[in-house]
């Protein structure tokens, strides 16, 4: 007869042969024709033959690696759960997972230049305010703010501790990431000769910078969080304490970082209302009719 421990662990590891299966099917599953129509209407880009294949290509990689992360990210979970004698589905270590691929993604996209494409020279300035819509930089300055803040009034509160520098050092190292990765985005080159393969390059660096920028903004709530339950536990937090306002950070941040990743308005929506010509006043219209022999 099987001993307990042993058909635990043939149990665990068919629930992770389970979970890896499932992994890789979400993985591998094709990119929607809806996903491409929903990207186009959003960054006001037409899909023709050009450039077709430049953004089927991109899309891929970003479909296929986010969701490998959020399993891998889910599956660690689930092992780093076992060390407290449970199998639990940790909702951080599949976004960080998520959060990975996306950044993997963005690095890979770099790579789908055209080789022997002919390029021509542009004079468009390339900075991030050019692909990120204002709402979305103020959006994430406040929240690197209130980061910011909260740590330094955990440290005058509570001093500087092991957990505070924790916390300090996994938000530098998202931002250091964050940082990297879109001066990436920006610098990947460009120039293409095509007129319809450069706006789909250009929509494509809009979406990822504002998925980017998004994903940041969600991925501050854990620092944000544990450094205001430092401050506000100066003496210690107690294991047993979870407030409510802690899920009410979690959900804040997150919802923004959603809204930014997959509702927000497009800057080449923008550029397209600051560049449209403007309509005739009425009057200076009649005046011009009137004046019409």
């Amino acid at each position: 007869m099987f001993e307990f421990p042993l058909v635990l662990l043939v149990l665990l590891a068919l629930v992770f042969t389970l979970f890896a299966l499932l992994g890789w099917v979400v993985a591998r599953s094709p990119l929607r024709r809806r996903t491409m129509d929903r990207f186009a209407r959003r960054q006001h880009v037409e899909i023709v033959d050009a450039n077709a294949a430049h953004v089927v290509s991109a899309m891929l990689i970003t479909h296929r690696w986010r969701r490998a992360g959020l399993v891998l990210g889910v599956l660690g979970g689930l092992v780093w759960s076992l060390q407290y004698g449970s199998l639990t589905l940790h909702f951080f270590t599949g976004f960080l997972g998520w959060f990975v691929g996306a950044v993997i993604a963005e690095w890979r996209i770099s790579g789908l230049d055209q080789p022997g494409t002919r390029r021509v020279a542009t004079l468009q300035p390339r900075s991030l305010s050019r692909y990120v819509t204002p709402v979305v930089l103020i959006a994430a300055a406040l929240v690197v703010v209130v980061l910011v803040l909260t740590g330094i009034v955990a440290a005058v509160r509570a001093g500087v501790t092991w957990s505070w520098g924790g916390w300090m050092a996994y938000a530098f190292a998202v931002t250091a990431v964050l940082t990297l990765t879109a001066r990436a985005i920006v610098a990947r080159p460009s120039g293409f000769a095509d007129a319809a393969v450069r706006e789909a390059d250009d929509a494509l660096r809009c979406h990822g910078l504002t998925v980017l920028v998004g994903s940041g903004i969600a991925a501050a709530y854990p620092p944000i969080a544990g450094l205001a339950l430092h401050a506000s536990h100066p003496k210690g937090v107690p294991t047993s304490t979870d407030p409510a306002w802690t899920l009410l950070v979690m959900a804040a941040l997150i919802l923004a970082g959603w809204w930014v990743a997959a509702w927000s308005p497009s800057a080449r929506a923008r550029r397209e209302l600051a560049s449209a010509p403007s309509a005739p006043h009425p009057l200076e219209q009649v005046e011009e009719e009137a004046s019409t022999p």
